[in-house]
């Protein structure tokens, strides 16, 4: 059994895979980003990273094996233990490749490390993209815009006493034409400051008799989008409400956002330790609170 294989395939639907008993491969949301060194656009991705504290069973693996396979829940589990002990005996002495996934391998202080692979994108909503090569264009200088050296023989030569005479003339005759564009010119520019003068003071005797009614001004309406929060970490649930209610003041004074959910289909009051909009979070969070606060707590998704 390749177990490698379920996990990716359900990667592409979840944000957290646990394997019972190894650890819990997570995916988070990453935007588009440009890698310099290969000169190319990724588009958007789900990053995969391995946490080995997270490794209580939370049957997502369990269940899709003994549906593939057409196995027993406890047959499932007994395959992923076999996969499990595999992994970790490769581990002494070699690295584990989980294909589609990434490579694990253990570092000098005995911890695991995994390194993800790129080649595989679990976000489905970027099936299809690809990378783009984008290179950066260098502007090459043609021949004909080289400088060339030039000839001693087309140097130019000594100008004849005509064309200095020329010379004069036309500086004359430049000059002339320069000072009287000048004179135009200057001409022009004090119209134009005399007339916006009289515009601005015209503008400012308007401003000071204009009488404003602005009359009533309509009503604001702010739609402000709040944090639904739908997975909530149950820690207990009672009939009576005096104890639903002195549980979530312990829990509020350890920290927690604790309360109290409406009454489930049997009548009674289900106790959260906080609640979550994000499932990995929750799931995350879940696994804390097994280990440190009730190893009984369990996930709840409101609808």
């Amino acid at each position: 059994m390749h177990l490698s294989n379920h996990i990716s395939k359900l990667l592409f639907q979840h944000d957290c895979v646990t394997v019972p008993g190894f650890g819990s491969f997570i995916g988070n949301y990453k935007s588009a980003e440009y890698d310099f060194k290969e000169e190319k656009f990724h588009p958007p991705f789900k990053q995969i990273s391995f946490n080995a504290q997270i490794k209580d069973n939370d049957g997502l693996l369990a269940k899709r094996i003994s549906s593939e396979l057409n196995l027993s829940y406890d047959d499932a589990l007994k395959k992923i233990h076999q996969e499990v002990i595999s992994w970790s005996q490769k581990l002494q002495h070699q690295t584990v490749l989980l294909k589609s996934i990434g490579e694990l391998y253990l570092n000098s202080e005995k911890s695991i490390v995994f390194v993800p692979i790129k080649t595989v994108n679990h976000l489905k909503d970027s099936f299809g993209l690809t990378p783009i090569y984008i290179s950066q264009l260098t502007q090459k200088v043609a021949d004909s815009d080289k400088v060339k050296h030039i000839p001693a023989y087309l140097k130019p030569v000594n100008q004849s006493n005509f064309f200095k005479t020329a010379a004069i003339w036309t500086c004359l005759i430049f000059g002339l034409g320069l000072l009287s564009y000048y004179n135009i010119n200057n001409n022009f520019l004090e119209q134009k400051m005399v007339q916006q003068q009289e515009a601005r003071n015209q503008s400012k005797q308007a401003v000071q008799k204009a009488i404003f009614d602005l009359g009533s001004l309509p009503s604001l309406t702010l739609n402000v989008k709040r944090e639904v929060k739908q997975y909530y970490i149950i820690a207990g649930a009672f009939r009576v409400s005096n104890n639903a209610e002195n549980l979530v003041l312990k829990l509020k004074k350890k920290g927690y956002d604790s309360k109290i959910l409406p009454l489930n289909e049997k009548g009674l009051s289900p106790v959260a330790f906080s609640g979550y909009s994000n499932r990995t979070e929750a799931v995350i969070n879940l696994r804390l609170v097994q280990k440190k606060e009730n190893k009984d707590a369990w996930l709840f998704k409101t609808n």
